[in-house]
């Protein structure tokens, strides 16, 4: 999984400059979209800055679609769509793209599969074939699906079964979704992946690798008549097939507290929850963004300053919103070395939040919080990969592939008194869900619901 969550815990922590007077850069972008007859949905973006393209192809389908029993699916297509179709030999795409100078990769989420191609810009036809040749000729053998389940799980173990923060993660997750398949990660389930046969590798293949389940982006150094034509002609032969399946399940509401205590190994004192917030369209997010910002963006935020600074109780303290296509969650979380105690680390980081809900924030923050947010912003949108990536997590987020040109407006329209609203509306204690870890433990685990 390309986004590591541990790697998000990390940045949190790390200084981010503030720059009040960068150009706005996003109202360049212009975001061409249309759509074929088979319901394929294509965005393009020229950029001539370098003689680059980025062709991604993203796909409606993350691990929220998986159904019980199947856990893990969208992480192995992620893998096995790299080992063969009908033209083209098992992991002969990566080679062929950088055969030309270029590089791919590819990520599950929660909510989506993306597939991404950047390649000198001559070779957009190149890379538009590539894909549109994975998207329905994929073969699925037995040997291939065996050899990637055990990549697949030795990932799992990796990241999250060997990991005390990757452990407490998978555990908050299941703690704080007790309806909703946002109950487990993309990395799903070793006996499940154990279970899959080719018949269930097929059957999710034909449901959610179709065309009109799928966004073709394309960003670079070309001109629209060019990247209509190839899409036309390596794309427009593959018919339609039924929508897939939508998940329609509601999360309840939590109305109380909720905690589990971790007794695996750790080295590290850690208290790590979430709070249920909106999904990612929701107008509350902008606000959530900039409290979070607030909280955690470097030394000068809040819980590093209180927790880490002033009080030396955590080497670490932070958070981030996650937003989703459906209600998401806010992080926060404290870790210390052994001789921190974790119950300190809750107390003081739960106050400092009960403190900014009663209390609000200063003027100087929102506006230093608003420039980090900006400088990100502008700073992801510099490469024709961050202008692609940016579109498709529009898309498939938020609902709408321009949603991010108005980052920028929505977190200048903030006030204190929006943070303050929000603090109080999802900073509750009665929706909190929290992994407590203390250092030193050798048990095996309690918690965690499946």
């Amino acid at each position: 999984m390309r986004k590591s969550l541990l790697l998000m815990l990390a940045l949190c922590s790390l200084p981010r400059p503030a720059v009040a007077n960068e150009q706005k850069s996003s109202q360049k972008i212009d975001v061409q979209i249309w759509r074929l007859a088979n319901g394929l949905q294509v965005a393009f973006v020229r950029q001539s800055r370098v003689p680059v393209v980025t062709v991604q192809v993203w796909y409606g389908v993350g691990s929220k679609d998986e159904r019980r029993g199947i856990r893990g699916s969208a992480h192995m297509f992620e893998h096995m769509m790299f080992k063969g179709s009908k033209r083209v030999r098992p992991e002969a795409h990566a080679r062929m793209i950088s055969s030309v100078g270029g590089s791919c990769n590819a990520f599950t989420t929660e909510d989506v599969t993306a597939y991404h191609n950047t390649v000198p810009k001559q070779y957009l036809d190149f890379a538009l074939k590539l894909e549109a040749e994975r998207m329905r000729s994929l073969v699925l053998t037995d040997k291939w699906i065996d050899k990637e389940r055990q990549v697949v799980k030795e990932e799992k173990r990796k990241r999250l079964d060997n990991s005390p923060i990757g452990r407490a993660l998978e555990a908050l997750t299941a703690l704080t979704f007790e309806k909703h398949p946002y109950a487990w990660t993309p990395a799903g389930f070793l006996e499940e992946l154990n279970r899959m046969k080719r018949s269930d590798f097929r059957a999710f293949y034909d449901r959610y690798y179709q065309p009109n389940n799928a966004t073709v982006v394309v960003v670079g150094d070309v001109e629209r008549p060019a990247v209509e034509a190839a899409v036309n002609e390596y794309f427009s032969k593959i018919p339609k097939a039924p929508d897939p399946p939508r998940v329609a399940v509601k999360e309840p509401e939590q109305r109380a507290y909720r905690e589990k205590v971790g007794d695996w190994p750790s080295q590290l004192s850690v208290f790590i929850g979430a709070y249920h917030i909106p999904a990612a369209n929701h107008p509350d997010i902008p606000a959530l963004e900039m409290l979070s910002t607030i909280l955690s963006a470097g030394r000068t935020s809040r819980l590093y300053q209180a927790l880490v600074r002033k009080k030396q109780i955590a080497v670490a303290a932070g958070g981030f919103v996650w937003p989703r296509e459906q209600p998401g969650v806010l992080i926060i979380y404290g870790i210390g070395l052994p001789r921190h105690d974790v119950a300190k680390i809750k107390a003081e980081l739960l106050t400092e939040l009960e403190r900014v809900a009663d209390e609000g924030v200063a003027s100087t923050e929102l506006l230093r919080a608003q420039n980090q947010l900006a400088t990100s912003h502008l700073r992801r949108l510099r490469t024709v990969y961050g202008i692609a990536n940016a579109i498709g997590m529009s898309t498939y987020v938020q609902g709408n592939p321009r949603a991010f040109l108005e980052d920028e407006r929505r977190f200048d329209a903030v006030t204190q008194s929006d943070i303050k609203r929000v603090a109080q509306r999802y900073l509750r204690r009665s929706n909190l869900s929290a992994i407590v870890l203390p250092a030193s433990s050798g048990k095996a685990a309690k918690g965690g619901r499946r």
